[in-house]
This record gives structure tokens, sequence and C-alpha cells, in this order.
């Protein structure tokens, strides 16, 4: 067995030329594996940082800030320039969150626009950290989804969910992750990194909300409450209710988005910039009743076309639309 302060070293450097260290324990006998560590401990240490600075070079572009460390748990609001890159590095060494079974062992990356058009890269394990240059050039108005380097997982980048939401919820396979946060037109965004999966409201029925008038001013809408995997971390605190009246040229471009990349209805701060306030604020208990939940809105104008949307917040402070 190697002495205690060489088994240390291996640990220290698994960073570095780490495909080298083994090999001093495969080395016999004794007195040649002592030669071999002593070779390979005078290596230069800068090698490893100097070839990851090489590949990296993407990194240091001007449009690429200098990356921020995202806590467990912890939400951002940022504005983005067009063409630039936020860099975010998340750790989890949380042994309880590692000890959880399988379905529940997952690590939760939303990341909402508030306006504009964001894509979501992200790497585990090790860097680089992902690349949406080598994939999208905005001066040649070309998008190559399958070009995007140092990526496991992202956003639809080719134009079909453009300023929709991107919502990722992958095995908790390792410790490390690389993010990045692109926008092609000037945006805000929020970004939730989240490893206590249980804590985020995930909306019922698919998110479906009905209405049906009651009087000539008056609409009940409907939903299906908000549900927690797995269950007992946080229950609803209360569903925030928005009412927005729609002007005569809102009109949806996609699908997929509602509206628009310049006036998104369909995310936390995309609903809290577009309609100043909500309507109101309902307890689930109040609301709710066997897993269906309604409330009365006033005021409807009739022969206008209205935005109705329900925001569920947990216990925890986290807010899904």
């Amino acid at each position: 067995p190697a002495p205690s302060r060489y088994s240390q070293a291996w640990l220290e450097s698994s960073d570095g030329p780490m495909a080298l260290w083994p090999l001093a324990y495969c080395v016999r006998p004794r007195r040649a594996w002592w030669l071999v560590v002593l070779s390979l401990a005078g290596l230069p240490t800068t090698l490893a940082q100097s070839d990851l600075d090489s590949v990296c070079g993407h990194e240091r572009y001007e449009n690429v800030d200098a990356g921020t460390e995202l806590r467990a748990e912890e939400s951002v609001y940022r504005d983005i320039r067009p063409n630039q890159t936020h860099r975010y590095f998340h750790k989890n060494l949380n042994i309880t969150t590692m000890n959880q079974p399988d379905q529940f062992r997952k690590l939760l990356i939303n990341l909402e626009p508030c306006k504009g058009v964001v894509f979501l890269f992200v790497r585990k394990t090790r860097r680089c950290y992902p690349d949406p240059y080598s994939c999208i050039n905005l001066a040649a108005g070309t998008r190559s989804p399958r070009d995007c380097n140092w990526t496991h997982f992202m956003s639809e980048v080719d134009g079909s969910r453009d300023g929709t939401p991107t919502f990722f919820e992958v095995p908790l396979s390792s410790t490390k992750y690389f993010i990045s946060v692109y926008a092609t037109e000037r945006s805000s965004y929020t970004l939730t990194v989240l490893s206590d999966i249980g804590a985020f409201p995930r909306p019922g029925g698919q998110g479906r909300i009905t209405a049906r008038q009651q009087k000539e001013l008056q609409v009940q809408i409907s939903w299906d409450a908000a549900l927690y995997s797995p269950e007992g971390i946080s229950e609803t605190k209360w569903y925030i209710v928005y009412s927005s009246m729609l002007l005569e040229e809102d009109n949806r471009t996609n699908m997929a988005v509602f509206l628009r990349p310049d006036k998104i209805m369909n995310t936390v701060c995309g609903l809290e910039n577009n309609t100043g306030r909500h309507y109101d604020r309902v307890m689930s208990n109040v609301a709710c009743y066997q897993g269906k939940c309604n409330t009365t809105i006033d005021g409807v104008v009739t022969n206008k076309r209205y935005v109705f949307n329900i925001v569920a917040e947990s216990h925890r402070g986290f807010k899904m639309a």
C-alpha cells in the first residue's frame, strides 16, 4: 500500500494528470515504485491547467462573464444583452441528498425568461463550460443544435420554442454542474437550481385552467391543485391569481409561446413584469377541495379577451406558473 502522504497527493491531484498516478500502484519492486512516484511528482502542475485553458478558449470571450457559483435552493434574476453568455457553477456535496432513492436523487434546473429569448446549456462533472457560440451564430443567422460543444443538456435552440422556459429534472449523478445561459436578444430571466426537489410545486392537470362565466361581469376559473414529488417536503402556501385584458395587437406568434418573447405571460417573472400586480392571492385550504381549486374574478368586461394564469407558491418560497 502507498504511504499516507502519497495517497493524499493522489486524491488532491484527481483534477490534474490523474491517469498517471494509478500506474504507481502497479510497479514492483518497492524501490522502483518509489522512483516512479518521485518522477511523476516532478511533472509541472501547470500542464493540466494550461491544456484546459487552451481547449476552453470560449470562456474568455469578451461577451462571456466571469462566472458565479449558484448554491442549492438559490434563484437569481438578471438582465442579459444579445449574444452574451452568463456562466454559473453549481456544486452539491450534501450526503443526505446523495443517499436519497434514485427516483428522488435529482437536480432541478429551471430557466424562465421574463422577457426575450434565453437558452440553457448544462455540462456535468468537469469543465469546460458549455459553448453556445459553437452552435449559434447570430451574425450569420444560423443555429445547429447538434454542434453545441461541452453540453450534456440544453434548451431547444432551433427557433421552435424561442421565449419559452426550460425545465430540467436530471439525475444527480455528479457533484459539479457547469451552466451557461445565452441570449439571442436583449432579455431578462430567472434561474433556479434545487436538489431538494420536493419543495418545488408542479402544475396539476398539466397546468390546464378552465374559465366559466358566472354573471355578466364575473368569471369563475378552475384548476387542479399543485403536486409535489416526493410528497411531505413542502405544500402549497397559496395561489397567486393573475387576470389581464389583452390588447387588440396581442396575438401569439408561436403556439409554444404565450404570448410572444417581448410579452411573456406564462412564467412567474413574465407575469409580474406584464401585469404590474396580481388580481388576488388565495390560500390553498380555502380555494381547493379534494385536488380541485377555483376562484371568482369580478369586473371582466364583455367582448374583450383576457389572460388568466395561476402561480403556485410553496411554503419554501418556490413558485411555478
